[in-house]
C-alpha cells in the first residue's frame, strides 16, 4: 500500500469533527466558573469564552491548525498551553498567586518546540501500553525514526553510537564520562516528556553530533496515588513443564504532596530479573541474565512565589551474566559484568524581574567491573569460539557539573526577541585498570594461524575540565516568522582546543489558516571526547605471532603499542595547537522540514537531514616496519569521517490521549570509517583489530517503517499495535584469519518484519483500585527474522541464516490505585 493511499484511508477513518473542550479546575479538582479562556492561532485571536458553572468552555467549528490557549481569572495565576491539535479535550489547573513560580517554571520546559527543528516525542503513557512495555527511557527510544537498537544491544541515533549522542534528564548530562554510553536510564514511569532531536539548532545544547535525548521527569501531584505494574513473574514452560523463571519486572510508582502546596514527592522503582533466550543455542545454556534495581526519586519544593527547587536521585545497580552471548560466543566465551550508576541533581529556578535564572548542579558516578567465566585462552574459529572472554576491567568514573542559564525578559524591537545565555562547567574523572589474556585464531581444522598475547595493563587516572558558553536569540519577526541565531563555544582541557559552533534556523508559517510550518536550519556540532580515549595508552599492548601449517612461526612476534595520534586541525572554527590527542570530532548538520495538518486529527511531517562528520576518533593499526624500529602501533587518530542522509515522513493520527497512532518511514544512507574507537575501548571490547575501512556503517538501514499507538475499544478494552518493517542489518564476510573478504558491510540480513500487539482491559475492583489484564503477541505473522549468519568463508556452513524468534504470547497483570 502506498503512503498516499494510507493517508487517504486515515482521512476517511478519522471523520471531520473539529472542536476543543476545556475544563478548568483548582488545586482540589473543583471546577472554576468565570475563567476567561482565549483561543489563538498564529498569534491572532480566534475566540474568547468564559467557563460555565461546571468550569467548562467549548470551541466548535475550528479549522485544522495548531492553537494556543490562554486562561486567567482574578486571584489566580494565568495559564498558557501551546501546540494544541484538534480535536482535543484540555484540562487546565489554575493555582492561587501564592504558587506563581510553578506556572512560570513549567512554561520553560520545551523551548525547542517553536524552533527550527521540531522534536520527535514519545508519549510515555502510550509507550507503556505497547507490547514489550519498555521499562526505561532507553528501551522506548527505538520507537522513533532514526533510532535503532543494533544486534549487540547498543542504541544508535543517526547511525552513530551512543557516545556521539547526549542524554539529558532535567537539563543534566547523565552519560558515562568514561565511555559516553547512556547506561541504565530513568524508569519510564517517572517520565513527563521524552523528546529526541536529531537536529537541535539552539546554541544551549551541545557536546553531541548525532542527536539529543531530552527527558523531563514527573512532579508529584496534589493527591497521593500509587501504581503497581507487572507484580507477578513470568515462567519458562517447555513441553508443558515448568523450567524456571523467565523474568520478573515489578514496578512501583508513588507520588503526592509531603507538605500541601509546598513540598511534593514522586518515586519510580523497578526491580528486574530478566532471562533473554538466545534461540540458536540449546536450553538451558542459552539464557542471558540481567538483575538489578532502578530507582528515581524527585522532590519539588515551592520555596516562594518566585522560586522552585527540585532535587532528584537516580540509583541503578545491575548485574549481568553472559553479556553479548550468541551462537558464535556461547556461555563460556561471554563476560559477566556488574555496574552501578548514581546520579543526583539539584535545580533552582528563580524569577528575577521579568527574567528566569536556572541553576542546575549534578553529580554522576559510574562503576563498571567486567570479567570472564574463567582463565582459559579465547580461541576464535570460523564456526564459533571457545575458551573464556579475553578482557577484564575495573573502573570508576564521575562527573561534577554546574549549568547556569538566564532567560531575559522579551525585548520588543523589530519583532520580539527572546534572548538566553548560559554556561556549562564540569569536572570529570576516570580511574581503573584493564587486563587482557591471550587469544588464538585457528582455522576450521583447529590449526593455529595467529596468537595474540598482551603486556600487563597499567592503572590509569584521568582528569578533565570542560567548559562551554552560549548565547542565543529566538527572534519572532512576525507571528508567522521566527529566526533562531546562536553561538556556542566548547572546550576540553584534555584536548587543548577551543571549539566554536555557530547555528541558525528559521520557522515560517507561509499561510495564515492552513497550519503549514516550514523549518530549516544549519549548524556545527562537536562531540565531547570520552575519557577512555585518554586511558588507551595504559591498556595492554598486543604481541602478535603468526604460524604456518606445521605450527612453525612464520612472522613475529610483533609488539603493537597503544598510543594517541597527533592532530593538527585546519578547521576554521577549532582553535588549538598541534598536539597528541587534541581531538575535536565535529559535524556540519543541516535540516529542512515541512509540517502540515491534513485534518483536525492527522498531522503530517516531511523532512530531510544531512550530517557530514569529520575529526572522529578511530583506531588505526600501523604494522611494524623499519621506519618505526620494527614495532607496530594501535593508534587512535582523529581522522575518521562519516556521512549520513535521511529522508523522513511521519504522521500522527490523534483523537485523544487514549486513541492515537504514529506512523513513520525513513529512507537513509550511512557510510563512514568502521574502526570507531568505542568498539575497542568500551566495557566489552572486541579482541580483533582489523585495518580500518570506509564503507556502510553497521546501522545503515536504507528503509524503515514504524507504526504504533493505542486505540480505545468499546467495553473498556484497548489494543496497542506495534509494526516494524525494515531492511536487514549489513554484515561483513571474513576468512579464517578473521580478515575482511571483499567490501565489508556490502551484504545484508533478510528484511525484518515484526507485527506485535497488546490487548488489555481495566477492571474496577472497588472505588479505590483497579486491575489491568493484558495479553501481548509478538511476530504474529511468524516472519523469518534470523538473528545469526555464518559469515566466515572457511566455515562449512557459510551462507546460512538461522536463529528465528517465532510467534509467541505473554500475559500481564497490573494493580492501579
Amino acid at each position: 500500500m502506498s503512503f498516499p493511499t494510507l493517508v487517504g484511508l486515515l482521512l476517511l477513518w478519522q471523520g471531520a469533527a473539529s472542536s476543543l473542550n476545556v475544563l478548568v479546575l483548582d488545586g482540589s479538582n473543583r471546577p472554576i466558573p468565570g475563567v476567561r479562556v482565549e483561543l489563538k492561532a498564529g498569534g491572532e485571536l480566534v475566540a474568547s469564552i468564559q467557563t460555565d458553572e461546571k468550569g467548562r468552555a467549548e470551541f466548535g467549528e475550528l479549522k485544522p491548525v495548531r492553537y494556543e490557549l490562554d486562561a486567567w481569572k482574578d486571584g489566580f495565576e494565568p495559564v498558557q498551553k501551546a501546540n494544541l491539535e484538534l480535536p482535543a479535550s484540555v484540562e487546565l489547573t489554575l493555582t492561587p498567586l501564592a504558587r506563581k513560580e510553578s506556572i512560570e517554571v513549567k512554561g520553560t520546559v520545551a523551548p525547542l518546540e517553536q524552533g527550527a527543528s521540531a522534536p520527535n516525542e514519545i508519549p510515555a503513557q502510550t509507550a507503556k501500553e505497547l507490547p514489550g512495555r519498555p521499562p526505561t527511557v532507553a528501551d522506548a527510544l527505538p520507537l522513533l525514526p532514526g533510532v535503532v537498537r543494533v544486534p549487540g544491544g547498543g542504541l544508535v541515533m543517526s547511525a552513530a553510537g551512543e557516545h556521539r549522542s547526549a542524554l539529558m534528564v532535567n537539563s543534566a548530562d547523565v552519560t558515562d564520562p568514561a565511555t559516553g554510553q547512556f547506561g541504565l536510564t530513568v524508569p519510564i514511569d517517572s517520565v513527563e516528556t521524552m523528546n529526541v532531536y536529531q537536529t537541535a539548532f539552539l546554541a544551549e545544547y551541545g557536546r553531541f553530533t548525532a542527536g539529543l535525548v531530552s527527558v523531563a521527569t514527573r512532579r508529584g501531584g496534589d493527591k497521593w496515588k500509587w501504581e503497581l505494574s507487572d507484580p507477578f513473574p513470568d515462567f519458562i514452560i517447555r513441553s508443558y513443564h515448568l523450567r524456571g523463571l523467565r523474568d520478573a519486572t515489578p514496578r512501583l510508582n508513588v507520588e503526592g504532596p509531603i507538605v500541601e502546596g509546598k513540598l511534593y514527592f514522586s518515586e519510580g522503582l523497578e526491580y528486574t530479573v530478566r532471562k533473554t533466550q538466545v534461540y540458536e543455542l540449546p536450553f538451558p545454556f542459552n539464557q542471558k541474565i540481567q538483575e538489578g534495581f532502578n530507582s528515581f526519586a524527585q522532590f519539588d519544593w515551592v520555596a516562594s512565589q518566585k522560586q522552585l527547587v527540585t532535587a532528584t536521585v537516580h540509583v541503578a545497580p545491575q548485574r549481568m551474566a553472559y553479556v553479548n552471548m550468541n551462537y558464535f560466543n556461547p556461555q563460556a566465551t561471554s563476560p559477566d559484568a556488574a555496574t552501578d550508576n548514581i546520579t543526583a541533581t539539584l535545580s533552582d529556578k528563580l524569577t528575577l524581574g521579568n527574567g528566569l535564572l536556572e541553576n542546575t548542579f549534578s553529580v554522576t558516578h559510574f562503576d563498571a567491573h567486567v570479567w570472564g567465566q574463567g582463565t582459559q585462552d579465547l580461541t576464535i574459529s570460523p564456526g564459533g569460539n571457545s575458551g573464556n572472554y579475553f578482557a577484564q576491567q575495573s573502573r570508576d568514573s564521575s562527573r561534577l557539573s554546574w549549568t547556569p542559564v538566564y532567560s531575559f525578559a522579551a525585548v520588543h524591537w523589530l519583532g520580539t526577541h527572546n534572548v538566553k545565555t548560559g554556561a556549562y562547567l564540569a569536572e570529570s574523572t576516570d580511574n581503573g585498570q584493564v587486563t587482557e589474556r591471550p587469544f588464538n585464531i585457528v582455522d576450521s581444522s583447529n590449526q593455529l594461524l595467529e596468537r595474540v598475547t598482551f603486556t600487563p595493563g597499567l592503572p590509569f587516572r584521568n582528569w578533565d575540565l570542560e567548559y562551554a558558553f552560549f548565547g542565543q536569540d529566538h527572534w519572532m519577526i512576525t507571528p508567522r516568522l521566527a529566526v533562531d541565531v546562536g553561538l556556542r563555544t566548547e572546550s576540553q582541557e584534555r584536548s587543548q582546543s577551543l571549539r566554536v559552533a555557530p547555528r541558525a534556523g528559521i520557522a515560517w508559517t507561509p499561510f495564515a489558516n492552513t497550519g503549514t510550518v516550514v523549518r530549516a536550519g544549519f549548524g556545527w556540532f562537536y562531540d565531547r571526547v570520552p575519557l577512555s580515549v585518554y586511558s588507551f595508552a595504559h591498556y595492554p599492548n598486543q604481541i602478535v605471532t603468526m604460524f604456518g601449517p606445521g605450527g612453525q612461526i612464520t612472522a613475529g612476534p610483533w609488539v603493537y603499542r597503544n598510543g594517541l595520534g597527533t592532530v593538527s586541525s585546519r578547521f576554521p572554527f577549532v582553535f588549538q595547537e598541534p598536539g597528541t590527542g587534541n581531538f575535536s570530532p565535529r559535524s556540519a548538520t543541516g535540516n529542512v522540514q515541512i509540517e502540515q495538518p491534513l485534518s483536525p486529527r492527522l498531522l503530517l511531517r516531511v523532512g530531510y537531514t544531512q550530517k557530514q562528520s569529520a575529526g572522529l576518533v578511530i583506531l588505526n593499526p600501523v604494522p611494524p616496519g623499519a621506519a618505526n624500529g620494527g614495532v607496530g602501533s594501535n593508534l587512535l587518530s582523529g581522522g575518521g569521517q562519516s556521512r549520513y542522509h535521511q529522508f523522513e515522513v511521519t504522521a500522527r493520527l490523534r483523537w485523544n490521549d487514549k486513541r492515537q497512532l504514529f506512523f513513520s518511514y525513513v529512507r537513509s544512507r550511512a557510510r563512514g570509517d568502521l574502526n570507531d574507537f568505542a568498539n575497542y575501548l568500551g566495557s566489552f571490547p572486541v579482541p580483533i583489530v582489523r585495518p580500518n575501512q570506509f564503507g556502510n556503517l553497521p546501522a545503515n538501514l536504507p528503509n524503515r517503517f514504524l507504526a504504533w499507538g493505542v486505540v480505545q475499544l468499546p467495553a473498556g478494552f484497548r489494543i496497542s499495535p506495534l509494526i516494524e518493517f525494515r531492511s536487514g542489518f549489513p554484515y561483513a564476510v571474513t576468512d579464517a584469519l578473521q580478515n575482511y573478504v571483499g567490501v565489508p558491510n556490502a551484504q545484508r540480513f533478510p528484511s525484518f518484519l515484526s507485527v506485535d500487539s497488546r490487548f488489555s482491559k481495566d477492571i474496577k475492583v472497588n472505588p479505590k483500585y483497579s486491575v489491568r489484564l493484558s495479553v501481548s503477541a509478538y511476530n504474529l505473522t511468524n516472519h523469518f527474522n534470523p538473528e545469526a549468519f555464518h559469515n566466515n568463508v572457511a566455515d562449512p556452513a557459510f551462507g546460512l541464516f538461522f536463529g528465528q524468534r517465532g510467534r509467541r504470547f505473554t500475559a500481564d497483570f497490573d494493580v492501579i490505585f
